[in-house]
């Protein structure tokens, strides 16, 4: 169904998360800047309807509620363009905050891009980003929108100013602004490997805090620059292409452990972060960690789930932890379908 049958109906928007395994050239040099190396998760997801009303109102729930203020900035800007109708937006299930998993730009975007279809408008989701103020870092959000897996997206050109003051251009997604959407450079389902999202008590990096960190850390070397672009595309992609585990294991890896700006990020956590990655170093259940953008989210990989279990759930008790559970990649693009517009209650349990 391409439009609603009556007024009685809405739209509903479905996707997974995006985790970053590292953001590429945070030099410059090159000509271009940032591109990241990133996925899409099943879990945790996002869930929004967007339903008739009277008047244009926003509601969310616990973890929905961070980006009540942006998500309704941009449907009065979406609304005013298009000339659209007023809209009930209900986020029903929304991402964990400032924790790693791209929820600012991810919820922004699939609320936009449900609302696109409510009003009639076909619309690309680049430009919903860029209504949005995002994608102006990276292009990681919006892209696995469209797509799902595993993605590898180009970053920026640099304007011709780069060069005067570097500082300017190489700041976070949020304070970038909307921009052109990176070019997607690798696109690709990725394997069926179960992974282990963990979530350790650990620092929210963000707003100013998140700022001034860039500020003082960038530009990197060029040359870790261009060891980090290095290991993305001969090492981190080829294995996901290949489905080979232990060489995207070791790629993985060496990102957390060695690569430069990861450890400044890192150099940013808690004390407990810092534990469970080092204790994910030295034991022998698991095999590969990351810590997704600031943190704290971690995600790791297994081939000993029972092991990893056990000792996560040690380090739950001791305090490291907070939570974890097995997750996997969400290799499609977000749904988006028309529903009934009934009430939330009877929505859950009337559509799948």
């Amino acid at each position: 169904m391409t439009e609603p049958i009556s007024p009685e109906w809405g739209v509903r928007v479905r996707t997974g998360c995006r985790v970053s395994f590292t953001l590429i050239d945070l030099n410059g040099e090159s000509g271009r800047r940032n591109g990241m190396a990133s996925m899409a998760l099943r879990s945790p997801g996002l869930e929004a309807v967007v339903l008739p009303s009277d008047v244009s109102t926003v509601e969310a729930d616990e973890n929905g509620s961070a980006h009540l203020e942006a998500v309704s900035a941009l449907l009065e800007r979406l609304r005013e363009e298009w000339q659209g109708p007023p809209a009930r937006v209900v986020i029903r299930k929304g991402l964990p905050p400032h924790t790693g998993f791209g929820s600012g730009t991810t919820t922004a975007v699939a609320v936009g891009r449900a609302y696109a279809q409510f009003a009639g408008q076909s619309v690309a989701v680049a430009d919903i980003a860029r209504a949005a103020g995002r994608a102006g870092t990276s292009g990681a959000s919006p892209n696995l929108i469209e797509r799902g897996g595993f993605l590898v997206d180009g970053g920026h050109l640099n304007p011709e100013d780069f060069a005067e003051d570097p500082k300017r251009y190489l700041v976070p997604t949020r304070y970038a602004g909307g921009g052109r959407r990176p070019p997607v450079l690798i696109s690709s389902p990725f394997p069926q490997w179960p992974i282990l999202v963990i979530i350790p008590n650990g620092n929210q990096m963000h707003g100013e805090v998140e700022r001034e960190f860039f500020a003082r850390t960038l530009p990197i070397p060029a040359q870790e620059a261009r060891r980090t672009a290095h290991a993305v595309l001969m090492n981190l992609a080829t294995s996901v292409l290949e489905a080979d585990y232990p060489s995207f294991c070791r790629a993985v890896n060496f990102l957390t452990y060695e690569s430069y700006f990861k450890q400044k990020q890192i150099e940013m956590q808690s004390s407990e972060v810092k534990i469970l990655l080092e204790e994910a170093r030295r034991g022998p259940e698991i095999d590969a960690i990351a810590m997704s953008s600031e943190g704290p989210m971690c995600y790791a990989f297994t081939r000993r789930p029972r092991a990893a279990v056990q000792r996560l759930a040690e380090m739950r008790a001791s305090g490291v932890v907070r939570d974890f559970w097995f997750s996997g990649p969400r290799n499609v693009p977000a749904s988006v379908d028309w529903v009934p517009a009934l009430d939330d209650g009877s929505l859950q349990s009337l559509v799948d």
